[in-house]
């Protein structure tokens, strides 16, 4: 079974289907996950205004992913 990832057509029904409201794109060459050190999938990296990297989450959201995703994402546009 392929993750959403794993191919190009999936992946950007996904963002579409879901109005993601940040890039996304495939690493087919894998330097993303490399520098970024993913060994996880989905793996999500918060970002500060200034681009530090404030939290990063392995894996899927415990609960509520949609509601704590926008926490963290108000959060950081509140600093």
């Amino acid at each position: 079974m392929n993750a959403v990832w794993d191919k190009d057509a999936p992946a950007r029904k996904f963002v579409e289907d879901n109005r993601l409201p940040f890039p996304a794109g495939r690493d087919s060459s894998g330097t993303v996950g490399k520098a970024y050190r993913v060994d996880a999938t989905p793996a999500s990296f918060f970002i500060d205004k200034k681009g530090v990297l404030v939290e990063r989450v392995d894996g899927e959201f415990e609960t509520n992913a949609e509601g704590e995703f926008s926490r963290r994402i108000e959060k950081l546009l509140a600093q």
